[in-house]
């Protein structure tokens, strides 16, 4: 699909979800390296045209947001484990419909963009038949949806969990081969008369003509004919809302925005201490009562224009006394700018606009110098106290992608599994050799001591585990201890 055919994006329905539209996007731009133009604009706020122009090309190479959200998001590092009541290997064994369709590598960059965005969808469905391309096994797929896509609704008793959605997208017109903006929509406020339908949006978010049977092949799909259903004929909808804290709302795009706001504060930040670095980090000339034969005009216009002309080594300046001037003439130098200060200063500030989202216990400088390099880092201790802070809200909405998994499998692909009674467990990032030995000399003196049992001993050792799983690991080991005669 070309660019320079795709019509401008409509607004959102209503002024709140236009505020919540464009914040979510400059978040999703820093996320995912499309934030050039974002940082042009937030160049011009803070310089006039004549020093934008002196500045250069601006500098993308730090981004905290990304940064940080980038090393906290580590809970699908290692693939997780999956259980449930009965035989699941149809769903996340080896060749399984979860597992090769790639959902939990894919989650790696959802965590980050959930973490960056604070909510994410996550819709799945059954992969279709491509006409015309070569014959695959059905099975599942999965995407993700930023919310500035989406308008969504929920009810008053359960007020994160959404009822309603509806979401924008671009698709090709299968007539006219041109691209027309379409909502889907998909509603189950009432179970008896749930909707699955698309239709046209119009330039000001309104849902316009319908178009299911134009891209879908049939009408909208409404009542009994709503096809996402579990065994027991309960509607559902075909994704999950990923949030990065619960709240109890629906959206909370607007939370952490320092980090967002402070990412682009600090790039502009950065191109200054580049063009310092390029074109002031020597001691600055000067002259009083003479001027420089050769000044050329350069292309501006008259707030930006400047004179200049280009030296080097061999070059020969020619200057000639200001008409006006009375006395001798002089020529000097002053030092102009300290990169290291600068450096420095600009690393204290990414450090603070961290400290300032509430990440303060896991942002930490790679050195106590942060002339080093760029002072944001999150050690390995903070990612693990991470991991486990987000692990609560992140194996609830795996566990419910796992039911929803399991209910299209079952309806569409012809499989037999459980739909509820999974859960999701999490490897836990690994120790360097001397956190291991500190812990493991640790466990021992308190298991001698009597200060913790078994069970205790092996959730230590994995966070993960509840006592039931616990116990359940200690007896495998136990067996095999015996039957191997270890």
């Amino acid at each position: 699909m070309h660019t320079d055919n795709i019509p401008p994006k409509p607004q959102a329905p209503s002024t709140p979800d236009e505020r919540r539209w464009a914040h979510s996007a400059l978040r999703r731009r820093l996320l995912t390296g499309q934030w050039e133009q974002d940082l042009e604009e937030e160049l011009l706020r803070h310089l006039p045209t004549d020093r934008r122009e002196a500045l250069g090309p601006a500098d993308l190479s730090s981004c905290p947001i990304e940064q940080v959200t980038r090393q906290l998001a580590m809970l699908y590092h290692t693939e997780p484990h999956v259980t449930g009541d009965g035989d699941i290997s149809a769903l996340v064994g080896r060749d399984g419909y979860v597992t090769k369709a790639g959902f939990f590598q894919l989650m790696q960059k959802v965590q980050q963009l959930t973490l960056g965005i604070r909510e994410m969808f996550v819709r799945v469905d059954v992969a279709p038949h491509i006409p015309g391309a070569v014959a695959r096994v059905p099975g599942l797929s999965f995407r993700t949806v930023s919310p500035d896509f989406v308008i969504a609704s929920a009810s008053e008793d359960a007020p994160d969990i959404p009822l309603y959605y509806q979401e924008l997208r671009l698709r090709m017109h299968p007539e006219t081969g041109t691209a027309i903006w379409v909502w889907d929509v998909l509603d189950i406020r009432n179970p008896n008369d749930a909707l699955f339908g698309m239709y046209e949006a119009t330039p000001a978010g309104g849902i316009g003509a319908e178009v299911s049977e134009l891209f879908m092949g049939h009408p909208t799909m409404r009542g009994e004919s709503y096809p996402y259903r579990s065994k027991e004929g309960i509607p559902f909808l075909p994704l999950v809302l990923y949030h990065a804290e619960k709240t109890g709302q629906l959206f909370n795009a607007f939370d952490a925005s320092q980090l967002a706001y402070g990412s682009l504060v600090s790039a502009v930040l950065f191109s200054f201490y580049v063009h310092c670095v390029r074109d002031n980090s020597w001691p600055q000339k000067y002259v009083a009562g003479l001027s420089v034969s050769g000044l050329s005009q350069l292309e501006g216009d008259m707030t930006g224009r400047r004179s200049a002309i280009s030296t080097d080594p061999s070059s020969i300046l020619m200057f000639q006394t200001e008409p006006d001037m009375q006395g001798q003439p002089l020529i000097g130098s002053f030092t102009y700018a300290d990169p290291e200060k600068l450096l420095e200063s600009i690393s204290k500030y990414e450090y603070r606009v961290a400290t300032a989202a509430g990440i303060s216990s896991e942002a930490m400088r790679m050195s106590g110098d942060p002339r080093s390099g760029y002072a944001i880092s999150v050690s390995r201790s903070g990612q693990r106290e991470s991991s486990a802070r987000y692990s609560s809200i992140f194996r609830r909405h795996d566990q419910e992608m796992m039911e929803k998994c399991a209910m299209l499998a079952n309806r569409f692909l012809g499989a037999s599994l459980p739909e509820s009674g999974y859960r999701v467990i999490y490897s836990p990032l690994g120790l360097s050799p001397e956190e291991m030995r500190a812990q493991r000399e640790d466990i021992i003196q308190k298991l001698q001591a009597g200060l913790i049992s078994p069970v205790d001993a092996m959730q230590i050792m994995n966070p993960d585990l509840d006592p039931i799983e616990a116990k359940q690991e200690l007896e495998r080991i136990r067996a095999e201890r015996a039957q191997y005669s270890i």
